[in-house]
């Protein structure tokens, strides 16, 4: 049994060995890929919502199809999760059943259900969408129609588009009406509000008032969306610039989590369009099961695993690594990760 255990071991070292290099090898070639955004593009006269990709360095804007949401609803929120998958909120008349997830086909822009969001309550609306990398949740904000400035935070089953975890926004001195919400990397959100033009987080459940943003305008729905890596906020906003006519400016812009004040980045084309969200792409791993990152599946990974399947909930302060076990974000490391790992274990070598 040794003898095999060592022949095993021995195997393996040779083949990390070799794939090391050719690793490095490639890393030492590959070109630079410069930073991109996806958001709906929605034309103010039509309301028609175009997928649109934007290159920042150089500037360049493609379009990937239209956006169809049912009658009387809108794409509000945009997202990716750490596999390179897209997906949007819609929203629609309080309590719709067809607001919720949707799932993005990146190349034709089509919308498609995930499923009915059991969970909503009646009188809610759902503004915006983000990604939670500590709870590994796709996370919503949720507010009540009509007036009201109760808020919630609805983290989507990803799978079936019902409400898995929710939780209550509360204020002492603010009324927090979200039109865009992102997340940190800690897992802190931050949300834009309508009425007070202002950027708060929410710290255990708590609104924090951080300031006001200078070219924020409250008429039109925003979007924030975070480059995880740097934990820069982006954000589109629609700055008027004649309050008589309403013509106003589409732009990208980044936010300063601190303070509140933002600053420009580029115009965003069309004067009759609004960018409802912006979400930030990153290129997803090709081997999620290698978390110690050396292209190899084994022993050092094993362990690591073995952790955050001990802690099993993605929001535990006992997961760590990010919850990168979570190989189908469902928020949990659990049986279903293992069969995932075990598989990728089997096979050593990433593919």
């Amino acid at each position: 049994m040794m003898r095999v255990l060592k022949a095993r071991s021995d195997r393996r070292c040779l083949v990390k060995i070799a794939v090391c290099a050719l690793v490095a090898a490639c890393a030492a070639s590959g070109p630079a890929s410069a930073q991109s955004f996806w958001s709906p593009r929605v034309n103010r006269t039509t309301g028609i919502a175009t997928l649109v990709r934007y290159q920042v360095a150089p500037d360049a804007m493609e379009l990937h199809g239209t956006m169809s949401a049912p009658a009387g609803h809108f794409v509000s929120g945009l997202e990716f999760t750490p596999d390179g998958r897209l997906w949007a909120t819609v929203q629609g008349p309080a309590g719709s059943m067809q607001q919720g997830l949707y799932s993005v086909n990146m190349d034709t822009g089509a919308i498609t259900p995930v499923g009915q969001p059991t969970g909503l309550a009646a009188n809610e609306q759902i503004t915006d969408l983000c990604w939670n990398p500590v709870t590994h949740r796709l996370t919503a904000a949720a507010t009540v129609a009509n007036g009201g400035f109760t808020t919630r935070l609805l983290g989507f089953d990803i799978h079936s588009g019902s409400v898995a975890i929710a939780q209550t926004l509360t204020s002492a001195n603010v009324k927090v009406l979200p039109v865009g919400v992102t997340c940190r990397p800690s897992g802190e959100y931050l949300i834009l509000d309508l009425f007070n033009n202002m950027v708060a987080r929410d710290q255990e459940n708590s609104v924090v008032f951080l300031g006001n943003v200078i070219s924020f305008t409250a008429a039109f729905n925003q979007g924030l969306g975070t480059h995880f890596p740097t934990g820069t906020i982006w954000y589109s906003s629609f700055r008027i610039t004649n309050t008589l006519t309403s013509a106003g400016v589409p732009e990208l812009r980044t936010i300063n989590p601190t303070n509140g004040s933002d600053s420009f980045v580029a115009v965003l084309g069309d004067n009759n369009a609004l960018f409802t969200d912006v979400a930030v792409y990153h290129v997803p791993r090709s081997c999620p099961a290698d978390i110690t990152n050396d292209h190899t599946v084994e022993d050092a990974d094993f362990v690591q695993f073995a952790s955050q399947y001990d802690a099993l909930e993605c929001g535990s302060p006992a997961m760590s690594g990010n919850c990168s076990g979570d190989f189908n974000f469902d928020g949990s490391v659990d049986d279903a990760d293992f069969v995932l790992f075990a598989i990728a274990y089997d096979a050593l070598v990433c593919p």
